[in-house]
C-alpha cells in the first residue's frame, strides 16, 4: 500500500517572527522491527549523517542506503522516510529553515535560495577516507552544541552547520566556481523581492521595467544570472506560496491556482505536480489534520 507522507506541523504552525529560529538535530538510535518509518514532509532543510549500520532514506521516487560514513541533503518540502536496514542504526539529523543559512557581507552576494535552487532536491556524500573524520566530528558538534538557550554552544552549532552546507553547496553544484565569482548586480538582486512581493501578478514586462531594462536584455540577463528562465521561477516562487494556502486555510483549490497567480486550476495542478511530484490535493491531505 502507497504510503502518504505526514507533514511535521512545527515549521508550518510557527508565527512568521519564529521561522528564522527554527532547527533541530538529534542522535538517534532505530532498530529494524520491520515497521517502516514515518513518511513526513517539512519546510526545513534536512542534513541526515549514517553513524553505524545501514540506514534506508525512501523518497517518491527512490530508496537511498546510507552507509556508515555517508551523508544526505534534503532540499525543504522533499517527502521522506528513514528506516534501519541493519539490525540496529545511528544516525544524526540536522534541520533547519533556510533563512538560518543567511550571510550578510559589504559586497552584495546572491541570497542562500539562489544556491538551492542549483542543488538537486536530494544529494548523497559517500564517505571519503580524505574528510570522513571532519564530517564526522561536524555532525557531532552540531549535536553536542544543539542548544536554544545557550548563547556559546549556538555559535558553535551554527558554525558546524554553515561548514557542512559550504561543503554540500561546493560538492553538488556543478559550477560552484563560476557562482562564487559571479557578481550580480544590485538591481538584480532587488528584483528578487520585487517578484516575492508581487508574486501572483508580476509580468517579465514588469520586472523589466523595474530595472529599467528591455524586455529583451532583461529576459537574457536574469537567466544568465540566476541559471534559471524567468517564467520558472515565477512558477516556482507560486508553488511554494501555494504550500502555506493548501496546509492552512479552507480555501478551495480552484481558489488558492487563481490568488497565486495561476490562469487556473489545471495549469496549477500540472506546475505543483512538477515541482514537488505530489498532487495539491494529495499535499492537503498529508497536512491536514485528521
Amino acid at each position: 500500500m502507497e504510503r502518504k507522507p505526514v507533514n511535521e506541523k512545527r515549521p508550518f504552525n510557527q508565527s512568521v517572527d519564529n521561522l528564522s529560529l527554527f532547527t533541530d538535530c538529534v542522535l538517534r538510535k532505530i532498530q529494524n522491527n520491520g515497521t517502516p518509518g514515518i513518511y513526513h514532509y517539512h519546510e526545513n532543510i534536512e542534513l541526515i549523517y549514517c553513524d553505524n549500520g545501514e540506514l534506508c532514506v525512501t523518497m517518491p521516487s527512490e530508496t537511498i542506503v546510507l552507509q556508515p560514513g555517508d551523508f544526505i541533503y534534503l532540499a525543504p518540502n522533499t517527502p521522506h522516510s528513514t528506516d534501519a536496514k541493519s539490525d540496529t542504526n545511528e544516525h544524526i539529523f540536522v534541520k533547519f529553515l533556510p533563512s538560518f543559512l543567511h550571510v550578510t557581507a559589504s559586497r552584495k552576494i546572491p541570497p542562500v535560495n539562489y544556491f538551492i535552487s542549483l542543488t538537486p532536491k536530494c544529494f548523497v556524500f559517500k564517505s571519503n577516507p580524505e574528510n570522513k573524520d571532519e564530517i564526522r566530528n561536524l555532525f557531532f558538534d552540531c549535536y553536542r552544541n544543539f542548544s536554544h538557550t545557550d548563547y556559546f554552544k549556538r555559535l558553535i552549532f551554527r558554525s558546524s552547520v554553515m561548514r557542512l552546507m559550504a561543503y554540500v553547496f561546493e560538492n553538488s553544484i556543478s559550477n560552484i566556481n563560476e557562482e562564487r565569482s559571479k557578481t550580480i548586480p544590485a538591481v538584480l538582486l532587488a528584483v528578487l523581492d520585487y517578484i516575492d512581493n508581487n508574486y501572483a501578478t508580476v509580468t517579465l514586462e514588469e520586472a523589466a521595467d523595474f530595472c529599467s531594462l528591455s524586455y529583451s536584455y532583461f529576459s537574457r540577463t536574469f537567466k544568465s544570472t540566476f541559471n534559471i528562465p524567468f517564467s520558472n521561477y515565477v512558477i516556482k516562487k507560486r508553488v511554494e506560496k501555494s504550500l502555506n494556502l493548501i496546509a492552512n486555510s479552507n480555501l478551495s483549490l480552484n481558489d488558492i491556482a487563481l490568488e497565486c497567480g495561476f490562469a487556473n486550476l489545471s495549469h496549477f495542478i500540472k506546475c505543483f505536480t512538477n515541482e514537488k511530484s505530489i498532487t495539491p490535493r494529495q499535499f492537503r491531505s498529508i497536512v491536514t489534520p485528521k
